[in-house]
């Protein structure tokens, strides 16, 4: 009985674990530590991320993790944007959905979930001579959806192993945000914007 009763104490401890690891990115209030968000995962240091010039937690160690209904896989990523490498406070989010499969799956939710995006860069497929696709990219923007945050969904299309592959990075950020440095941009997400839209 005693060997029973330590067994469901392990297994129930087990559980836990792995319960307390699962996080949905969607659902995050932007009011939880960061810190506390990376623990016992393997992330880069406070390093400046470059599409927003703020610092961040980088991690690929992203089991547990999903965006609404979809799960993230072992190729993608997850930044989280802080505002200063002292405060440390949570202002945004980049996750990356790099294959075919959870990049497709990732559009199709938040375009059917969200309202119609401001497109920043509409996505235009072109041919060469061989009737073969170019590279291509687009850019969506959904404002505050949720109050104070702006969501920006950015798709790209480059080839790998002679064949077009689908990439897509979703953005959540702070409206309010300001770049970690003097730039012409009074805030974060219009720096993002500025990137995709001429």
């Amino acid at each position: 009985m005693r060997k029973i009763l330590i067994i469901m104490v392990a297994s129930f401890m087990s559980y836990s674990c792995t319960a307390q690891e699962k996080v949905d990115l969607e659902k995050l209030t932007f009011k939880e530590d960061p810190r506390v968000l990376v623990k016992n995962r393997k992330k880069s240091a406070d390093r400046t991320e470059p599409l927003t010039s703020l610092p961040a937690y980088t991690t690929y160690d992203i089991a547990g993790y999903n965006f609404g209904p979809v799960a993230l896989t072992e190729d993608c990523f997850v930044s989280y944007l802080l505002n200063s490498v002292e405060d440390k406070k949570l202002v945004g989010l980049i996750i990356g959905f790099e294959t075919d499969a959870t990049s497709k799956a990732i559009n199709k939710y938040i375009f059917s979930h969200y309202s119609k995006p401001v497109v920043l860069e509409p996505e235009v497929q072109k041919k060469d001579r061989n009737n073969k696709l170019y590279p291509s990219s687009s850019a969506y923007l959904w404002r505050n959806v949720k109050p104070g945050l702006s969501l920006l969904l950015s798709k790209s299309h480059p080839i790998e192993n002679g064949k077009l592959v689908e990439n897509t990075n979703v953005v959540l950020i702070n409206n309010m945000v300001k770049p970690s440095y003097e730039t012409n941009f009074k805030t974060v997400l219009d720096r993002v914007i500025k990137t995709y839209k001429p």
